[in-house]
């Protein structure tokens, strides 16, 4: 599974990339990505800027298909908690 959010223009992030653990390495994981690649160019004005957040698993699947790193930016979150 994946998704893309992005702002419907030139900005688009590729999410919540996931493949079942009985079903890795069998190219799902590189298929879904393609496809969410693919569906962007369709869709969006030439020139769409893609980003997503690697984790160590998926980094070579995503320098495979072109993904370069993006130093010196840092990928950041946090965990909000009710107060």
């Amino acid at each position: 599974m994946g998704r893309v959010i992005g702002d419907g223009g030139w900005y688009f992030h590729v999410v919540d990339v996931a493949t079942d653990p009985a079903h890795q390495r069998q190219g799902l994981g590189r298929a879904v990505v393609e496809w969410l690649v693919a569906d962007i160019r369709d869709r969006a004005p030439e020139g769409p800027y893609v980003s997503l957040i690697g984790d160590p698993p998926g980094q070579r699947l995503y320098r495979s298909l072109g993904f370069e790193d993006v130093t010196p930016s840092l990928g950041m979150g946090i965990v909000l908690s009710a107060d």
